[in-house]
Formats: C-alpha cells, sequence, structure tokens
C-alpha cells in the first residue's frame, strides 16, 4: 500500500514539473564547470537518487529554487548526482549527502552538510545572494 501511495505522489509530481518547468540544473562532469563559470551564484545539491534523506530533501530544494533562482540575475539551483559524477563530490570533499554547496563566481561560499530546513537554506543563499546580486 504505502509502495502504491509512493508511486501515485511521485507520479504526481512529475505531472506537476511538467507543467510548471523543473527549476533544477542537472549537472554531470562535461557540463558543471561551465554551468560554475556561466552564473554568480549557483546552489548544487550533492545527491543520489537512493539516498533516503536525499529524497526527502530534493523537494525542499526545488521548492526554494522555485523561490529564489533567478538565471536572469545570475542565480541558479543544479542538482548533482554523485554516483554519476563521482569526481565532482571528490573535488569538493563531498563525502555525506545530501551536502548543498553554494558557489559564488565558481568559489565555495557556503557548504551545508545534511538536509536543512526551506527557511534556513532560504536565508543562507539570500545572505550570500545580496552582497553578489545587485538590484
Amino acid at each position: 500500500m504505502a509502495r502504491e501511495i509512493e508511486k501515485l505522489v511521485s507520479k504526481k509530481i512529475e505531472a506537476i514539473e511538467r507543467e510548471m518547468g523543473d527549476p533544477l540544473i542537472y549537472a554531470d562532469k562535461d557540463n558543471f564547470d561551465k554551468i560554475l563559470s556561466e552564473y554568480k551564484v549557483v546552489v548544487v545539491e550533492f545527491s543520489a537518487p537512493w539516498c533516503n534523506p536525499c529524497k526527502a530533501y530534493t523537494p525542499v530544494f526545488k521548492r526554494v529554487a522555485r523561490r529564489l533562482a533567478d538565471p536572469a540575475k545570475g542565480i541558479v539551483f543544479v542538482y548533482l548526482d554523485t554516483d554519476k559524477a563521482p569526481e565532482i563530490a571528490d573535488r569538493y570533499s563531498v563525502e555525506n549527502i545530501p551536502t548543498t554547496i553554494i558557489f559564488v563566481n565558481g568559489h565555495v561560499a557556503d557548504v551545508i552538510i545534511g538536509a536543512t530546513q526551506e527557511s534556513k537554506l532560504v536565508e543562507r543563499v539570500k545572505n550570500i545572494a545580496k552582497e553578489v546580486i545587485r538590484d
């Protein structure tokens, strides 16, 4: 029963995302550095599809992305599957997932290890972005 409910919820989320558009950029070893160089503030969720805490955190990350991502101003949110790009995770010493790293102009500005509350993520991204992005 629980598995059936999980499948239904997953399908509903996918339908909503198709309708609204996915707010995330999906990175891999081929495009990660390009993303870092193209945008001023890059918020990256290092994650994996099998990770239960990640499964709980990714919807939070997406909600924050919907609120704060503004590619025109240089703020993007990125999902990186550490199983598909372990060399990127190694480069930034990511040992636990989920880990969120906020990059500013290609450099690490903040690291959040583990899932965090939506309000805390919003606060940290806004605090960093306001120093970099001028309206």
